[in-house]
């Protein structure tokens, strides 16, 4: 069969004798394929060179890039809108080209494979029909919320109209991933297809299409109309689900979040409207989202864990050892989330633990965690098997000779990990990395009398571990670069941003978090309650309150890296008079006793607390006293980990709070924040705060100095 050829930078199209056009979209030198304005201005004389062709009678759209249809828009375009109108132009200019596409009068059939998200989604809502791939990577999303804006090429009009309003609700206001046979049973795609023939059967379908025949049919049988679904359509049912949700936004952004509220008016225009007036309220409200400072916050964001997946951690370049089989020694709750991670992502783990107890309920914990993912259809049940399979567990020291690596999860004992470390000199190889997951002890104290002090590092872990996102890599003086280089890697395969960190007291997420603590507590001492100190906090943004972190932590933890940092940085952390007392028969959440008490289905707090005082009396501290003094200590003491090189980067400073403390992320990290406030005024804030409360306000001389040369962190 003789085709004619046409290519340009991004897409290429053939046309066939049959009539049918294969559109495929490829960007050269990348990895995906993203919809930047360039690429918007070859779809859109792409879609007027079919308009005006008398040969083409079908079109298919493909992606050029194997398992990846289109990811998105270009982020880094959307990063340069300044004001509302540029951005709301930007998206009517988008709306018109895929408008274009859907008033093709040849039909459109897109095949998807792989990821498809936000406009790329757009893209396929646009065309007459859709097919998905069975492959396990294929996923249809809108997630622009989770960049502090919205769909702003059609999709929360053509969604709603498609699937219906409940769900185009919850695919937008979350920006949550929907799966190929989950896409194909609401709707959302019109044919579920086997991968390795995706290509072919769109080509067939465009030229079924092209007959007339087919699209009404198929149609009808991808959706399902239960009665559920029609009772949401009509208008009563419409206005009580758009009041909950919107109810239902407000308690969970707490105002913080401006995008899922203007998502939620724009899917409304969609069945309020025509289709012209929803198109130019959706614009309006992209606008909006656009240029709001959180919009730039969280786009700052997805550019820094984006930018750090390509750093391997070190400045040489030392190669890292691929990890196939490591150890974990410590099945407790630390060492069975690790185990459960590492085994999830195709790494063989042997398990340590003196108590056969232990190990049990280290399996149970891994099995339940691949349950779960079977029932929410994420595996399979024999794939739950095969990563069951991966671990295995001892209580003696058989079993470890393929072992690369050992992550060391035992308690925070300086003599007990001295005692682990030597029993693994004696049963590993010579070139097993010893990775310690301590949250407070300095690596460099844990290496001292190691055979090997080169193949000590930190490997700091956040609870619980296959939730967490964030890995802190430590490393001291005399680490060498390819552990490093390993244990970066590793992180990363077990899919967690991963920060390096120098040694020292607290390292980063420890020393900044106690910071915070400490200022909570020296509130409590001023007379705040304890609700009050931890609503203050959460009021701002922080999932927990440190009043209630520090019970869940555990107290007896907290005092211990408290000593740490007493020790360390006397002017800024000192215990408060008659704090032992307070403290006293207090273990936090796992005793039922700590800040709060605690049973089976009820925190409140313990009153009985402020009698341990020097003044019982509680005052009406606002709220906004105690959020500013508990995070201007966390802030300074972020610019103090800078400025002692502990961090190698600001970058690495807001990826960490974030990801490993829950730094309020419409804020994009504490040192983009502090760009945002302006560095003379924080300089301004912290002095004024000294002079209030004493020297631990003290600014960082790093602040002075970049206040003083109009700086900025990023």
């Amino acid at each position: 069969m003789s085709k004619t050829q046409t290519k340009t930078r991004a897409t290429a199209m053939e046309v066939g004798e049959d009539g049918i056009a294969v559109l495929t979209i490829d960007q050269p030198d990348s990895k995906l394929n993203v919809l930047s304005p360039e690429v918007f201005e070859e779809l859109d004389g792409r879609f007027d060179e079919i308009k005006n062709s008398s040969k083409i009678k079908a079109v298919v759209i493909q992606s050029g890039k194997p398992g990846s249809f289109v990811a998105g828009a270009d982020i880094k375009f959307l990063a340069t809108l300044t004001s509302a109108e540029e951005a709301a132009q930007g998206s009517r200019d988008a709306q018109q080209v895929f408008q274009k596409l859907e008033d093709l009068k040849q039909p459109v059939v897109v095949a998807v494979d792989g990821a498809c998200m936000g406009g790329g989604l757009e893209l396929a809502l646009a065309c007459h029909y859709r097919l998905v791939s069975d492959n396990d990577a294929t996923v249809l999303s809108l997630p622009e919320v989770q960049l502090g804006l919205i769909p702003g090429a059609g999709g929360t009009q053509r969604l709603p109209r498609l699937i219906g309003f409940p769900e185009s609700l919850d695919l937008i206001l979350t920006g949550k991933k929907t799966r190929a046979k989950k896409a194909y049973k609401l709707g959302l795609a019109d044919e579920l297809v086997p991968v390795q023939i995706l290509h072919s059967r769109a080509r067939e379908a465009a030229a079924e299409l092209a007959a007339g025949k087919g699209l009404a049919v198929k149609r009808k049988d991808g959706r399902q109309k239960n009665l559920t679904t029609k009772l949401a359509e009509t208008i009563g049912v419409r206005s009580a689900v758009y009041t909950k949700a919107k109810a239902d936004l407000k308690e969970k952004t707490k105002g913080q979040y401006p995008a899922p509220m203007y998502a939620l008016e724009a899917v409304r225009a969609a069945l309020r409207s025509d289709q012209a007036a929803g198109f130019e309220e959706e614009a309006k409200y992209f606008g909006e989202a656009a240029v709001s400072p959180v919009s730039k916050s969280l786009i700052h964001l997805f550019n820094t864990t984006t930018e750090l997946k390509s750093d391997s951690g070190i400045d040489s370049d030392a190669e890292a050892v691929k990890i196939s089989h490591a150890a974990v020694v410590g099945g407790g709750l630390m060492g069975s989330g690790i185990t459960t991670v590492l085994s999830d992502v195709g790494v063989h783990t042997r398990v340590k633990d003196i108590s056969e107890d232990t190990l049990g309920k280290m399996y149970k914990y891994v099995d339940k965690y691949l349950q779960r993912k079977v029932k929410r259809k994420h595996y399979r049940p024999f794939e739950r098997d095969v990563r069951l399979s991966r671990v295995t567990a001892t209580t003696d020291y058989s079993g470890f000779a393929k072992s690369q690596i050992v992550v060391e999860a035992v308690f925070e004992d300086i003599d007990l990990k001295h005692r682990v470390l030597g029993e693994v000199e004696k049963n590993f190889s010579e070139n097993t990395i010893f990775a310690s997951n301590t949250s407070s002890l300095p690596i460099a104290d844990i290496a001292k009398g190691a055979k090997n002090p080169e193949l000590v590092i930190g490997m700091h872990f956040f609870s619980p571990v296959e939730k967490m996102q964030l890995v802190e890599v430590i490393t001291h003086d005399g680490t060498a670069d390819w552990v490093t280089a390993t244990t970066v890697a590793l992180a990363k395969k077990m899919k967690k941003h991963t920060i390096v960190v120098r040694d020292g007291a607290g390292f980063y997420t420890s020393r900044i978090l106690a910071a915070l603590c400490n200022e909570a507590v020296r509130c409590l001492y001023d007379g705040a309650a304890i609700e009050k100190i931890d609503k203050a906090l959460e009021y701002v943004g922080f999932p927990v309150g440190p009043m209630r972190l520090m019970d869940e932590v555990g107290i007896g933890v907290v005092t211990k890296v408290m000593g740490i940092m007493m020790n360390a940085f006397p002017g800024r952390f000192t215990a408060p008079p008659k704090w032992e007392n307070v403290l006293d028969g207090r273990q936090g959440k796992s005793s039922g006793l700590g800040f709060y008490r605690y049973s089976s289905k009820q925190r409140t707090p313990d009153r009985s607390v402020y009698r341990e005082l020097p003044n019982p009396e509680r005052v009406n501290m606002k709220g906004a006293v105690i959020s500013e003094r508990c995070l201007y200590a966390f802030l300074n003491e972020c610019a103090f980990c800078l400025q002692e090189e502990i961090l190698r980067n600001p970058r690495d400073g807001d990826v960490g709070a974030v990801f490993g403390l829950g730094y309020p992320p419409f804020h994009g990290g504490p040192f983009h924040h502090m760009d945002s406030i302006g560095l003379k005024q924080v300089v301004e804030n912290l002095e004024r705060l000294t002079k209030e409360h004493g020297e631990r306000f003290e600014p960082a001389q790093i602040l002075r100095d970049m206040a003083a040369k109009d700086k900025t962190f990023f």
